[in-house]
This record gives structure tokens, C-alpha cells and sequence, in this order.
């Protein structure tokens, strides 16, 4: 009889399954880093990519074609003119400044200038049109503007041919780099995508930590940069020029998802 219930016994804990060890939260740190290494990036093209921009928006702002009128030209015509510059495509907008407005002008940007002007009689100060020109136009500034010149013969053209080419290619490379960083985006989720397709033999395919490395890695990119622009001494200051509340949302929401695809992935 007690060989039998020893025979159970030794069955029994033979049949029983091993235990389960129980899942515990935890940080992936190898995960962390890889995240972290992509946020950086992130943010460093964010940085480049406002400044780009805010330069381009300067460089489009202070940049003006100047067609002074030469001789004696009465209001009428000068409103002719106006107008028939202001149906060209190529011409974003047009300004008609006077000799009183002109001098005005000059006033508020330069008043030293405008004494000496003044001095030399105001009658020095011609009439003169303010074109804004498209981006196209400035691509070809130098004989868009030969044009104007040949067919306005009343109208002396002034402009800066070299604030014109770096204006045009600092619009380029601002408009590669959104394709690009598009494009680079639109592969990082086509490889989400690619992960989560893929069925998973484990029952637990994703795991929480993964997605809080992510955002935890978001987090730690963007103290990085603090401290870089910490030295300045103008903190909030300087963070505003190299990114927006908005832009960190979304990076935090891509590095919390990008953490909870990898932790299915488990390729590293």
C-alpha cells in the first residue's frame, strides 16, 4: 500500500507542469539606447530644420526688387505702370512709394542717412516701385528683371543678385530637407508596420516597459539638448528657436511607439 501511494506521488509530481515565472515590469536598456540614439537625431534635424526655415523666411522677407523711376513722370502714369507690373505672375505684390514716402522710409531705418538726404535736397529722393517676386522669378533673377528693364524704359532696376542666390538655394535645401526627413519617417513606419504584421509565437507579443523606454528615451533627448543650450544662459530663449511644444508631443508619441514595436521585434 505505501508502495502505491509512493508510486502516485513520484507520478503526480512528474505530470505537474514547472511553474511560470511571473512577468515583471521592467526598463529595456538596450531598447532605451537605441531610441535615444534615433531621438537625437530627431532632434537634431528639428533644430536645423526650424532654423533653416526661419532663415529662409528672413532671407524671403528682406529681399526686394527696386525699380526707381527716372525724369519726370506724372501720378497717372506711375499708376499705369503700377498697375500693369501688378498682372505679371512672376510678381508676388507691388508698391508705389513716393519721394515724400521713400525719404519716410529711409527715416525709420537709417536716420543719419536721411539728414544728409535732406541736405543734398529732396528732390535727389525719386519715386520708386517695391516688387516682391515669387519663387520661380528669383530663380532667374538676373534676366527677369533685364526683361522688366527692357520694358519699362522709365524704370532703373536695383537689386542684390547675391542675397537673390542665397535666398533660391536656401529654399531648396529647407524643401530636400522636409522630403527627406518625410521620407525617412515614412520608412520608420513602414517597419512598424513590417513588426506588427508579423505574427508572434510568444503569447505575450509586446510589453508596456518597451513603450515607456521610448518615451523615457524621448525625454532624455530633449535634456540633452538642454544642457547643449544650457551654456548660453538663455534657456527658454534658445529652446524656442530649435523646436515647439507641438514637435516634442509628436517626438515623445513616435519614441513611445517606436519602444513598444521593438520590444515585439527583440532583434537586438
Amino acid at each position: 500500500m505505501k508502495e502505491k501511494e509512493l508510486k502516485e506521488m513520484f507520478e503526480g509530481k512528474k505530470e505537474s507542469a514547472p511553474a511560470v515565472p511571473k512577468q515583471v515590469f521592467r526598463l529595456h536598456r538596450r531598447l532605451f539606447l537605441l531610441v535615444f540614439a534615433v531621438a537625437v537625431l530627431l532632434q537634431s534635424v528639428t533644430f536645423v530644420n526650424m532654423r533653416l526655415n526661419n532663415y529662409y523666411k528672413e532671407l524671403d522677407t528682406s529681399f526686394k526688387v527696386l525699380l526707381t523711376v527716372s525724369g519726370q513722370t506724372d501720378n497717372e502714369q506711375l499708376e499705369q505702370m503700377g498697375e500693369s507690373l501688378n498682372q505679371k505672375e512672376d510678381i508676388v505684390s507691388v508698391r508705389l512709394f513716393s519721394p515724400q514716402d521713400a525719404l519716410e522710409a529711409v527715416r525709420r531705418q537709417n536716420p543719419q542717412l536721411t539728414e544728409a538726404l535732406l541736405l543734398m535736397g529732396k528732390n535727389k529722393m525719386p519715386a520708386y516701385f517695391e516688387l516682391k517676386l515669387n519663387y520661380k522669378a528669383i530663380n532667374n533673377i538676373r534676366p527677369f528683371v533685364d526683361n522688366l528693364a527692357a520694358e519699362y524704359p522709365g524704370l532703373q532696376p536695383h537689386y542684390n543678385a547675391d542675397h537673390a542666390r542665397l535666398l533660391f538655394y536656401t529654399g531648396l535645401c529647407a524643401k530636400l530637407l522636409n522630403l527627406a526627413v518625410l521620407f525617412g519617417l515614412l520608412l520608420f513606419l513602414a517597419f512598424m508596420f513590417l513588426v506588427e504584421a508579423y505574427p508572434s509565437n510568444q503569447a505575450r507579443a509586446h510589453y508596456l516597459g518597451g513603450a515607456v523606454s521610448g518615451v523615457l528615451a524621448g525625454v532624455a533627448s530633449g535634456a540633452f539638448f538642454a544642457v547643449l543650450v544650457y551654456p548660453t544662459g538663455f534657456l527658454a530663449a534658445a529652446v524656442s528657436q530649435f523646436t515647439t511644444p507641438g514637435r516634442q508631443l509628436l517626438l515623445l508619441a513616435f519614441c513611445g511607439l517606436f519602444g513598444w514595436t521593438l520590444s515585439k521585434w527583440q532583434k537586438f
